[in-house]
């Protein structure tokens, strides 16, 4: 029996359990259409040195993330991982794009790929594969998108918002309305999932932070969501569904179209246009101090918002080709709220879950918070002075993001010049995958990487050549800063309120299971979690 036979059935074969059946016969032709293309045989001296990931993981990969749709860190977990560890860079076939792909998890070619832009560049917006959901949603237009001086435009109006400091009673009052939501819900049942609670919780913090709007999260967990929630839920979910992505014809077939979907997108664009053109209705802005700082002030007394920030830098610039389109603002606050949101969840929802695993790591992160905030029995949000003092929950945020990065995977980059990658030559046009989790499991670089040890980020510089959680260089994740400030106050008021553990029997004894997710962020699936008050 030869491949081409259609009675093999390769999800059986290979143990990948299958959804959306109906789709295996198309998705299985693209997934072993590799065996007989030319670029799959015919491979350049220069690909020829870097090693290959052995076919039998290079069909694995593929059909599991292509025809089984699994989540992309488990993809990576189970197909790269031990092939990475071995050889720091790889090269596999893709059969969705059918060309090779070069991945790599050794620190010191990571590092170089992030700051070499001249030679290796994200992909352009013309390159990106996407669905028409997140292209509704989000569009080409934006930070995420935009590759060399286009990039750099919206980095320029972009930067001034996120390098201020952020209010702790932002994320502490907040935090206080969780608690009595997570209170009120414990009534019942001591367990919660948690991630559930985390990503309302975020929701909300984004839309405050971004708009000055409150999306209802918090509050729909008891009572009934908000229209403005149901529609964020409702295209988060529309964009997260990859069949759409590998199979955009799907849209254009009786049955699966997306009516509803694309409906609720319009709505909620419409919403924060609307939030955008009154804000610059009202904030006018004007110059004082006349020095070269561009220095700006205003008579607006409403939220200091990422809105408001981003439109006080774009006053500051002279030269009007620098400026955005209202698109283009619009495109760059959503993509803000959507990513900020999922990954900040997923960060505080892994950082529970570590803790709720290791006690003793817990009660060091609770002696350390009463120490600093007090032990009194009331919720207390933390001052910018106490948050600095912080330093092992700040470690265990560090480990967290270590050993489970929101985002197993960085951007994609394209080779622009025939040049070098350490000690491997790379020829234009070639694709290359930073590992963001692959390397934090580097084993040449984290001893017992598998391993939850919040006391490796004790002496930063010790860490600081080999830790991306948030990439590097100039495309850096641009709410890093943010994310952190979150993390902080949120986890040292939650371990003053509860103490926790990770309900019996759990999937998570082993690891963190994820399930998929928008951008194959890496998600929790099922986190439940027995949480008990102090006060």
């Amino acid at each position: 029996m030869t491949l081409n036979q259609k009675k093999i059935e390769p999800h059986r074969l290979l143990g990948i359990k299958v959804e959306g059946i109906d789709l295996v016969e198309t998705a299985y032709y693209e997934s072993f259409e590799f065996l007989s293309h030319d670029k799959f045989f015919i491979i350049s001296p220069e690909l020829r040195q870097i090693p290959s990931l052995p076919l039998i993981q290079t069909i694995q990969f593929n059909l599991k993330f292509y025809l089984a749709r699994e989540p992309l860190l488990e993809v990576i977990r189970h197909c790269l991982i031990e092939s990475l560890n071995k050889h720091g860079i790889l090269k596999y076939f893709d059969t969705s794009i059918k060309e090779w792909i070069i991945v790599i998890s050794k620190p010191e070619l990571m590092k170089e790929v992030f700051h070499r832009t001249d030679a290796f560049q994200k992909l352009g917006k013309n390159e990106q594969k996407m669905e028409k959901a997140e292209f509704e949603f989000i569009g080409h237009d934006n930070l995420l998108y935009e590759i060399k001086e286009a990039h750099l435009r919206h980095r320029r109006i972009s930067n001034p918002a996120f390098s201020h400091s952020w209010p702790p009673e932002l994320f502490g009052n907040l935090a206080i309305e969780l608690f009595e939501v997570m209170d009120k819900v414990s009534e019942k049942s001591p367990t919660l999932e948690i991630h559930h609670f985390t990503k309302k919780f975020s929701l909300d913090v984004i839309g405050l932070a971004a708009f000055g709007c409150n999306f209802g999260g918090i509050k729909g967990i008891l009572t009934t969501r908000s229209k403005l929630e149901k529609a964020y839920d409702t295209a988060i979910d529309g964009m997260s569904d990859m069949k759409y992505v590998i199979f955009p014809i799907l849209e254009k077939i009786p049955g699966f179209r997306r009516p509803e979907l694309f409906n609720q997108i319009d709505y909620l664009n419409g919403v924060m246009l609307d939030i955008i053109k009154e804000r610059k209705k009202i904030l006018k802005f004007k110059k004082v101090n006349n020095d070269s700082d561009n220095n700006y002030d205003d008579d607006y007394d409403g939220p200091r918002d990422l809105l408001y920030y981003m439109l006080k830098a774009e006053e500051a610039q002279d030269d009007l080709k620098s400026h955005l389109t209202t698109e283009e603002l619009l495109n760059n606050m959503k993509l803000f709220l959507t990513t900020g949101h999922e990954t900040l969840s997923i960060a505080l929802a892994a950082a529970i879950y570590f803790l709720g695993m290791n006690q003793e790591c817990q009660e060091k992160a609770r002696e350390e918070a009463i120490r600093i905030i007090g032990d009194e029995k009331k919720n207390i949000i933390p001052n910018s002075e106490q948050i600095k003092e912080l330093k092992y929950i700040n470690m265990v945020i560090k480990e967290t993001l270590r050993i489970h990065p929101s985002a197993p995977i960085t951007t994609v980059r394209r080779t622009q010049k025939d040049t070098r990658l350490g000690e491997y030559a790379i020829k234009e046009g070639a694709i290359l995958i930073p590992e963001i989790y692959a390397s934090h499991h580097f084993e040449e670089s984290w001893e017992e990487s598998h391993k939850f040890k919040p006391e490796r980020f004790v002496d930063e510089k010790d860490t600081a050549n080999k830790y991306f959680p948030f990439g590097s260089g100039s495309r850096i994740c641009i709410g890093m800063n943010f994310s952190l400030a979150e993390q902080r106050v949120f986890l040292a008021m939650l371990v003053r309120k509860y103490s926790w553990k990770v309900t019996e029997p759990n999937i998570h004894k082993d690891k963190l299971q994820v399930k998929p997710a928008l951008y194959g962020f890496a998600a929790p699936k099922n986190l439940e979690i027995d949480f008990e008050r102090r006060y």
